[in-house]
């Protein structure tokens, strides 16, 4: 684990010591750096930070109420998700997103459209599966049309439901196929709220979602 830097906050200017722990900690699990079933001790965790034990303590506590950890034999440990949950949580990804990109159709401005657009576009150079790139423009995408929804309750739930760590792992089990099956899904959804069709950017957003989700359990099912 990395050491965590208190001097230098960046994004979490402002925040208190054990927001900025609480932070650090959860972006460690959502990226798969602290894997499903690995222990989080007190001392080892505030050792490593270079924090007392009080912070590293309520992080925790905060992590438990998200679900991202829990109790085990008076221990914490990172929470790994059952093939069952993941689907729950999948099926709720399927709605929520699939409603987004509907909105999106009748509610995006045409400069939201014109930089889902040219996001689109730029994919190309960013096409090798693990590229840090493609990630970021993934998440980007996904952001842009549920911020062209115009909806802030669909948008916080939306939020809370990508907190889980496959979320963030998924484009890891990508290859060159699954890549370019992806991105043609993308501009699919694009070229769909252009043309302000919701029928069909939600079908798509859905198929996509779905495509993301079996490539999870595929990768459950070689795993086991």
């Amino acid at each position: 684990m990395s050491k965590l830097s208190v001097t230098g906050r960046g994004q979490f200017a402002g925040a208190t010591l054990g927001d900025e722990i609480y932070e650090h900690l959860r972006k460690e699990i959502l990226l798969g750096r602290l894997r499903p079933n690995e222990f989080l001790v007190e001392a080892e965790l505030a050792e490593r930070l270079q924090v007392s034990r009080t912070p590293i303590r309520e992080s925790l506590q905060r992590l438990a109420a998200e679900g991202l950890i829990v109790s085990t034999h008076r221990r914490w440990m990172v929470y790994e998700h059952t093939i069952s949950e993941i689907r729950e949580i999948y099926e709720v990804r399927l709605a929520l997103e699939g409603s987004a990109a509907r909105l999106a159709c009748e509610r995006a401005t045409d400069d939201e459209i014109r930089e889902i657009l040219q996001l689109v576009n730029s994919w190309p150079h960013a096409m090798e599966p693990g590229n840090e790139s493609r990630v970021d423009h993934n998440d980007r995408f996904h952001t842009l049309i549920v911020r062209s929804a115009h909806n802030k309750r669909l948008s916080a739930l939306i939020e809370k439901n990508q907190q889980y760590y496959f979320n963030k792992q998924v484009a890891l089990f990508y290859n060159k196929e699954s890549i370019a099956e992806s991105q043609r899904q993308h501009r699919g959804i694009a070229e769909a709220i252009e043309a302000r069709d919701g029928d069909r950017a939600e079908e798509i957003t859905r198929r996509h979602v779905q495509h993301a989700l079996d490539l999870i359990i595929a990768h459950a099912n070689e795993s086991s």
